[in-house]
């Protein structure tokens, strides 16, 4: 009987160990290093898959120096095929390269990206993604 409880119980331990090395491979890697991760999930939206993350920062003025290294690297190496800044605050931009599109908007202390997995023009992109920033 002891025999029986203890496969049983190595099944449990082995179907649990399996579902959590699942959940962690389909989550993509995180993004942005710098700040404190607040927020790192991927939402499906009209259709879309989008990956969503937000980190946090000690203050304003670190926010900012962080966000234009984040900017900086993320398009680095690719072709920028269309951009667009909002110009009410030059901390929000959204990109589209040539494997996907992105917005990066700085909250004062928080930064929030919100990454598609194929490009999608910009209108049509922040037409879906842009209520997932906040």
């Amino acid at each position: 009987m002891s025999g029986i409880i203890l496969c049983l119980s190595l099944l449990v331990i082995f179907i649990a160990v399996a579902i959590i090395v699942d959940k962690r491979q389909q989550k993509p890697k995180q993004i942005m290093w710098e700040g404190k991760l607040l927020k790192s999930e991927i939402v499906i939206r009209d259709g879309e898959k989008f990956y969503v993350e937000k980190v946090a920062f000690k203050d304003w003025h670190v926010s900012i120096h962080s966000y234009y290294l984040i900017s900086e690297r993320l398009t680095e190496g690719h072709t920028i095929v269309e951009q667009r800044w909002n110009y009410d605050d030059f901390c929000n931009i959204t990109i589209r390269l040539d494997d996907c599109t992105y917005t990066l908007h700085r909250q004062v202390e928080v930064i929030a990206l919100v990454r598609s997995f194929r490009p999608i023009p910009i209108d049509e992109f922040d037409r879906i993604a842009r209520p997932l920033i906040m």
